[in-house]
């Protein structure tokens, strides 16, 4: 059985970190990702409004850490447990993204 595990989203960037990089020498930056929309669940309209973690590798992660907090995006990646100890906190990891 193949498992898919892909998020598509749009929002506004929050409480962007600074630029780091990893012990492998990749680049990193986490912030948070603050949705809104209206989805359509069991008939009716729903408002959604999230937060959610987010980390981005690699030469994305260069550009992504020169936006201004509040700049729209919309982003695809994945869901991942934040570290092997942590895995029910889950973090949104970014592998595209491009300014809406």
């Amino acid at each position: 059985m193949s498992a898919r595990n892909q998020v598509v989203a749009n929002g506004q960037v929050l409480e962007l970190q600074p630029l780091r990089y990893t012990p492998a020498g990749i680049p990193a930056v986490e912030f948070r990702l603050m949705h809104e929309s209206t989805q359509t669940e069991a008939g009716s309209d729903r408002k959604v409004q999230c937060e959610m973690p987010c980390i981005c590798l690699g030469d994305k992660a260069k550009a992504l850490a020169s936006l201004a907090e509040g700049t729209e995006i919309l982003i695809k990646g994945f869901l991942a447990g934040r570290s092997q100890r942590y895995k029910h906190n889950l973090v949104l990891h970014i592998t595209d993204w491009k300014r809406v």
